[in-house]
C-alpha cells in the first residue's frame, strides 16, 4: 500500500511537471522536432566534423578511446543553437543505447552537458520520461564513482537551472537520479583484479 501511494505521489509530480512545461513549451528548439527540410538546411549552414557526421549517419560506432573522448568533448561544448540541437540529439542518441566502455565514460559528459545546458536539458527531459532516465542513469553511475556526492550535484542544479520549466521538471529528475545511486549503493564492490 505505501508502495502505491509513493507510485502515486511520483507520477502526479511528474504529470504536474510535464504540464507546467506544456504551458512554457517553445522556448526551445530540439533537432527531433524538426522537418527533414529544415535539418538539410541547417546541415548546409553549419560545419560539422566529419566524425560527428558519421556518427550522425550510423556510419561509425564510439569505444573507449581518445577518438571517442574527443567526439563526446565535441558533442558537449556547442553553444550556437542550431550546433546544440543536432549534438544533443546526438548524444541523447549515444545515451540511449550506450552499453560497455562506452557507457562507463559517458556519465561524465552526461553531467558536463546537463550542467553546461541545464534549462535545454531540463525542458527536453521534461517531454521524453526516457531519455532522462537513460541521463540519469548515467549520471547516478559517474557520481557513485566520483568525489562529488550527491548534495554537491544536487546544489548544482539548482543553481543551474532557470527557466520554470527546468525548476518545476528538476526535483523529478533528481529524485530519479538519487533513486538510482542508491541503488548503486547497496550493491557490493567486487574488485575482479583482486582474486
Amino acid at each position: 500500500m505505501k508502495k502505491r501511494i509513493e507510485i502515486n505521489k511520483m507520477l502526479l509530480t511528474l504529470v504536474l511537471a510535464f504540464c507546467s512545461c506544456a504551458v512554457h513549451a517553445g522556448e526551445y528548439q530540439y533537432w527531433d522536432d524538426l522537418d527533414e527540410k529544415s535539418k538539410s538546411e541547417i546541415f548546409k549552414s553549419i560545419d560539422v566534423d566529419k566524425n560527428i557526421m558519421k556518427l550522425y549517419l550510423h556510419e561509425m560506432k564510439l569505444s573507449d578511446n581518445d577518438l571517442s573522448a574527443a567526439i563526446l568533448d565535441t558533442l558537449c561544448s556547442s553553444t550556437d543553437s542550431n550546433k546544440r540541437m543536432l549534438y544533443f540529439y546526438i548524444l541523447n542518441e549515444i545515451a540511449n543505447t550506450a552499453d560497455g566502455a562506452v557507457a562507463e565514460m559517458l556519465g561524465g559528459y552526461c553531467i558536463k552537458y546537463v550542467n553546461k545546458n541545464t534549462d535545454y536539458a531540463l525542458e527536453y527531459f521534461s517531454k521524453h520520461q526516457d531519455v532522462a532516465n537513460n541521463y540519469a542513469e548515467s549520471i547516478a553511475g559517474e557520481l557513485y564513482l566520483s568525489d562529488t556526492s550527491f548534495s554537491q550535484y544536487e546544489q548544482i542544479m539548482l543553481n543551474s537551472a532557470e527557466s520554470e520549466c527546468a525548476k518545476e521538471y528538476l526535483p523529478v529528475f533528481l529524485k530519479e537520479t538519487k533513486r538510482i545511486l542508491s541503488k548503486y549503493a547497496k550493491i557490493p564492490f567486487i574488485d575482479v583484479f583482486d582474486e
